[in-house]
């Protein structure tokens, strides 16, 4: 069985045909490997929190608050040295009005 001229474009044909042909099977026979790396890498990174615009929020919010009520303390402590200082001096005055009571 001899060949032809006219064989030889379709033996390049079937020959280019295979050539593709394995090289599919080669890119297919990779894709189980490749999904598995690819489902490694997602399993490996952590995504961003959903909360993570409410954290910053509630962040803010607190440290807000907190000088807030740093503030609202000191008033109040001030008003109760005031009182402390007023209830000494009147004590003191009950005091002195006794005791003059007594001498006298």
């Amino acid at each position: 069985m001899s060949r032809t001229p006219a064989d030889l474009p379709d033996l390049k044909s079937l020959e280019d045909q295979q050539r593709a042909l394995e090289a599919q099977i080669q890119s297919i026979r990779a894709e189980p490997e490749k999904i598995l790396r690819e489902a490694e890498e997602q399993a490996a990174t952590i995504p961003p929190p959903d909360d993570l615009a409410d954290r910053r929020r509630q962040r803010v919010f607190e440290e807000t608050v907190s000088r807030r009520q740093i503030r609202n303390e000191r008033r109040t402590q001030g008003r109760s040295l005031l009182l402390l200082f007023l209830l000494l001096a009147a004590t003191a005055a009950l005091a002195a009005w006794v005791v003059k009571l007594f001498v006298a």
